[in-house]
């Protein structure tokens, strides 16, 4: 009985909360072995959405700096420094897509990040209605022109990666109409689940590049892939582990949240802590080598 009442809490608490669901709900609420672990795992997930929003933040700057900047000067030339395909001249309607993909993903990275703050849910629902409306259209938007993108050659990453790249693109718009699906229907359990399974897949492109990022400085230069034609092992392990990995993430968050037995809670929330401290690594090293340059105009 009372693990049924713990697991009413928390599906009643956890319709908005910080990314791998830093529960709302009260511990006192939760007696014996299914109170267990609750605050580690918190605490874990505190540390991992910490991490996502400072890495979000700066990320979504970059774009607005490297390519938004760009754009309003009408230097289109510019965005084939990092990105050979960005602008074709030849090619005006696949240009307007690209622009439409990369200059809507700051407004994903910056709007994903503030609707899942809990403070911001609980004192400003109205705001966070509002902007998760805008999140979930816009991530629609971003999904379905990088698909298209990929279809044209366009896409960022090389052609052995796109497949991988495409999936996620699918599931990520799936996942946007669930979401929005689910909080009109006042499914807050179900819209909780699917809101934190679309930050995460939306959230690939970043951590495709912190991935990188990381890769490069562990190894201290390029190893197992081909800059010029961004092909290669390592970028195709990649593709997969930026939303696979992501995904399982939360959805063994899902699973022992509401279990039983403390040991599931307790093993995810060091693989959470783990996470955090990698996410925060390839962020750091992501930021020094492109981001903040870019966004301070060095």
């Amino acid at each position: 009985m009372t693990n049924t009442r713990a697991g009413s809490a928390i599906s009643k608490g956890a319709d908005g909360d910080a990314i791998y669901a830093a529960a709302a709900w009260a511990t006192t609420n939760a007696t014996g072995a299914a109170a267990k672990g609750l605050g580690a795992l918190r605490g874990a997930a505190m540390a991992c959405w910490a991490a996502i929003f400072v890495g979000h933040i700066i990320f979504g700057a970059y774009i607005l700096a490297a390519y938004g900047a760009a754009t309003v000067r009408g230097d289109m030339i510019a965005w084939n420094r990092v990105w050979p395909t960005g602008y074709v001249s030849a090619k005006p309607i696949g240009n307007v897509i690209v622009v439409t993909h990369v200059l809507l993903a700051s407004v994903v990275a910056i709007c994903g990040s503030l609707q899942l703050i809990p403070a911001l849910r609980r004192r400003a629902p109205g705001f966070h209605r509002w902007n998760g409306r805008i999140y979930a259209t816009t991530a629609i938007v971003v999904g379905l022109a990088g698909l298209a993108m990929l279809a044209s050659g366009r896409g960022f990453v090389g052609a052995s990666q796109n497949g991988s790249v495409a999936v996620n693109g699918v599931l990520l718009v799936i996942c946007a109409v669930m979401a929005w699906r689910s909080a009109r229907e006042r499914a807050f359990a179900d819209h909780r689940m699917w809101a934190l399974r679309l930050f995460v897949l939306a959230a690939g492109v970043w951590f495709f590049r912190i991935g990188l990022a990381a890769w490069i400085a562990i190894n201290d230069g390029i190893v197992a892939f081909d800059p010029t034609t961004m092909q290669g092992p390592a970028l195709l392990v990649l593709a997969l582990a930026e939303w696979m990995v992501p995904l399982a993430v939360v959805e063994a968050y899902f699973r022992v949240e509401a279990a039983p037995r403390a040991m599931g809670r307790s093993m995810v929330a060091a693989l959470l802590l783990a996470l955090a401290l990698a996410m925060g690594y390839g962020t750091y090293r992501a930021a020094v080598g492109m981001w903040l340059p870019a966004i301070l105009g060095h």
